[in-house]
């Protein structure tokens, strides 16, 4: 068998590494491995190996010659943090894409619908046996809330049709007319260039979106048709500002005490981090250590009794609801970090795992802890 012999060239190998590392998107670990094994020398140590291996990436030096390599000044100059910069925006923006998954509402813009996005509820919980078995066959037993707001978007109350989610369903000239509020659920690079990460507060996006389309007008930088789109848009969110104007506040948004509050059975948006929400999703507000008080009075309701004489025993009254698949946002510290409490044997209800997702983004929460396995599930 004949020998084989191998040249190192310098130049392609830190044109090699360069390419790894810029375009493809490599780890720079494996960047790095490839230009220390050229530098085979006793003569420096590890640490300033690694300083040569930043310089040459960078482009201020190169390796020349065929495998006895010296090193070189080099002219084109691309400084690291421009790459970490990319890794760390490339890794905010797949976080908007995991959110919009979870919580495509918030990014839905409600200027754009011809339907009501208040009055949206998940399509796939009320179709009939046969629509249901054509979910089951095109996208698995389950919409995921994206899909499932999609499908609530391109379909009318008359008509329904599973496979209009499927990519390629609508020609490239009815697309942008259909999507109406939905095109930033597929452009989370917008979302992040208008407010950096995840929304938190849906009316400042859209306001911050309707500020970059106008500016698209106005550079002349769309078509006429998305132009005209725009003024639609524009229009409409004028006019629902202006309705927020003239609202007045309604008597219940007012300041409640803690006894008053308590003793509401009805769902609110939100009054309290404290609360229950019931397997329909609907939240109830108490204050810290007032569980036990709306428990009672929601059953005093539900059973038709004035709670100042319901004979029922006021310390059950919770665990009753517990038992009933409530789930309970409580914290025995008011010092410490709410958490989603649920029945260990059960597993929450859609609606319910979407209300717990409210209460984060409401009360502005890093998480609510308790939640995330029902998530991995």
């Amino acid at each position: 068998m004949g020998s084989v012999n191998f040249q190192i060239e310098g130049e392609f190998v830190c044109d090699l590494a360069r390419s790894w590392f810029w375009d493809e998107g490599r780890e720079y670990s494996k960047c790095e491995e490839l230009l220390l094994s050229c530098l085979v020398t006793d003569q420096i140590t590890l640490e300033e190996k690694k300083k040569i291996v930043v310089e040459i990436l960078e482009g201020r030096k190169k390796l020349v010659g065929v495998n006895s390599l010296s090193l070189v000044d080099d002219g084109t100059i691309r400084p690291l943090t421009d790459k970490i910069e990319e890794y760390r925006k490339n890794e905010i923006i797949r976080k908007i894409e995991e959110d919009i998954q979870r919580r495509p509402l918030a990014y839905l813009d409600p200027y754009s619908c011809d339907q009501d996005p208040a009055d949206f509820e998940p399509i796939s919980d009320d179709l009939n046996y046969d629509d249901r078995k054509e979910i089951r066959e095109i996208y698995g037993k389950y919409l995921t809330p994206y899909e499932d707001l999609r499908l609530w978007a391109y379909s009318s109350d008359s008509y329904f049709y599973g496979r209009r989610l499927l990519p390629g369903f609508w020609s490239a000239e009815d697309r942008p007319y259909l999507d109406q509020g939905l095109y930033l659920i597929e452009r989370p690079r917008l979302v992040f260039e208008l407010i950096g990460g995840p929304v938190k507060d849906t009316d400042k996006l859209m306001l911050l979106l309707r500020d970059f389309l106008q500016a698209l007008v106005d550079r002349k930088g769309v078509n006429q048709a998305a132009a005209l789109e725009i003024i639609h848009r524009n229009k409409k969110f004028a006019a629902a500002q202006e309705e927020k104007r003239r609202q007045i506040p309604k008597p219940e948004e007012k300041e409640l005490t803690e006894d008053d509050l308590n003793k509401r059975t009805d769902p609110d948006d939100f009054l309290s981090e404290y609360g229950l929400i019931d397997p329909s999703g609907n939240y109830y507000s108490c204050k810290f250590a007032g569980h036990h008080a709306k428990a009672f009075h929601i059953i005093a309701k539900r059973e038709g009794q004035n709670p100042d004489i319901y004979p029922g025993d006021f310390d059950k009254a919770l665990d009753i609801l517990y038992s009933e698949n409530w789930a309970i946002i409580r914290n025995p510290d008011p010092s410490g970090c709410v958490f989603f409490d649920f029945r260990g044997d059960r597993r929450p209800t859609k609606k319910q795992i979407d209300a717990a997702f409210t209460h984060i983004i409401k009360f502005n929460e890093p998480t609510l802890p308790g939640i995330e396995k029902y998530l991995e599930d």
